[in-house]
C-alpha cells in the first residue's frame, strides 16, 4: 500500500478549484483521515452528507482490475437513464472512453485526487457543466478490493426516471488530478 500524505491531500482539495457541493464533501473525507490514510468506505454515514447522496457513487476495483460500481445516488441514475449499482462500470461506459475512465481509477487508487469537469447535453436541449470528484477511500474489502468515493455536482431537473436527462457529454474539458503519496525514502 502507498504512504499517503494528509496535507497533499488538503492541498489538493483545496487547490482544484471544486465547486461548492464537491467542496464541502472533500473537506468532509479530509475530516475523517486517521493515522495518515483516507477514511475507509463505513466511515462515510449517510446522515452527515445527506445533500450529497444523490450524486454519490461507491466505485471498487478488483485486483483483476474489473471495476463494479457498488452504489449510485439517484442523481447518478437518472443522468445515465440506468442504475449502475453492481454493473460492471467499464462495460457501461462508450468503447471509446473506456481506457480513459480506466486510467482515471487507477490514478485514484495510486493515490491522487481528481477533478473532471464535461459539457453535457440535456434531454431538454440545454447545455450544462458537470463536475465530479474522485476520491480515494482507505483499506480493502473482504476480498482485498480497493474503493473511491465518486461525486457528481449535477442534480436533476426532474422526477421523470423514464429516460436519461444528460443526452450527450463524455470528453472532458477540465481533466486533473494532484496527488497525495509521501515521497518514497530511498
Amino acid at each position: 500500500m502507498q504512504q499517503y500524505d494528509q496535507l497533499a491531500a488538503a492541498r489538493a482539495v483545496e487547490l482544484l478549484g471544486f465547486g461548492a457541493l464537491n467542496l464541502q464533501l472533500a473537506r468532509h473525507w479530509l475530516s475523517l483521515w486517521s493515522e495518515g490514510a483516507p477514511p475507509p468506505r463505513d466511515a462515510i454515514k449517510p446522515r452527515h452528507v445527506k445533500n450529497h447522496l444523490p450524486g454519490i457513487a461507491i466505485i471498487e476495483m478488483r485486483k483483476d482490475g474489473s471495476v463494479t460500481c457498488r452504489l449510485a445516488g439517484s442523481a447518478i441514475a437518472m443522468g445515465l437513464g440506468i442504475d449502475p449499482t453492481g454493473k460492471d462500470v467499464i462495460a457501461i461506459t462508450p468503447p471509446e472512453h473506456r481506457a480513459a475512465r480506466l486510467q482515471r481509477y487507477r490514478r485514484v487508487l495510486s493515490g491522487a485526487v481528481s477533478r473532471c469537469v464535461k459539457p453535457h447535453m440535456t434531454r431538454f436541449g440545454t447545455v450544462i457543466d458537470v463536475e465530479d470528484i474522485q476520491l480515494p477511500l482507505g483499506g480493502l474489502t473482504e476480498d482485498g478490493a480497493r474503493q473511491i468515493l465518486y461525486h457528481a455536482d449535477w442534480r436533476p431537473q426532474t422526477m421523470d426516471r423514464s429516460m436519461a436527462e444528460l443526452v450527450d457529454g463524455m470528453t472532458a474539458s477540465i481533466d486533473e488530478m494532484y496527488p497525495i503519496t509521501a515521497p518514497v525514502a530511498a
